[in-house]
């Protein structure tokens, strides 16, 4: 049977956690004021207007791929809250270990799970 964390893990977790959420927030918040700064500027010629376009376009991913990410934490600070946070993998209930945890603590599924995921929506890519 697999091991949940215990009450002093699931604290580590949530700490680390709203860290990374705040981590996010500051991006994100950053982000906005750049696109603001950037809707301002005079762009004299089209070099100027092409690089404004690839800092936007890079901007828009990175900030997709942030809000994903504060989904998956405000996920995770949820089920603590709630008290149904345990470190255990939604998808096979296997142990994410906490050294996982730890690098990424809003990880949803073990690495087994989280490889077969990536596998399948590469295969519903192609």
């Amino acid at each position: 049977m697999p091991k949940s964390l215990n009450k002093k893990q699931i604290e580590e977790i949530k700490s680390l956690l709203i860290q990374n959420k705040m981590t996010i927030e500051s991006t994100l918040n950053n982000l906005s004021n750049e696109h603001l700064n950037l809707s301002e500027m005079d762009l004299n010629d089209e070099g100027d207007f092409a690089a404004a376009s690839r800092d936007y376009s890079t901007d828009i991913h990175i900030k997709n791929q942030q809000l994903r990410e504060l989904n998956l934490i405000d996920h995770a600070l949820k089920k603590i809250e709630n008290g149904q946070y345990t470190g255990l993998c939604e998808m096979c209930d296997s142990e994410i270990t906490i050294r996982r945890l730890r690098v990424k603590p809003h990880a949803m599924y073990c690495i087994d799970c989280r490889d077969y995921i990536e596998k399948e929506k590469v295969k519903k890519a192609v």
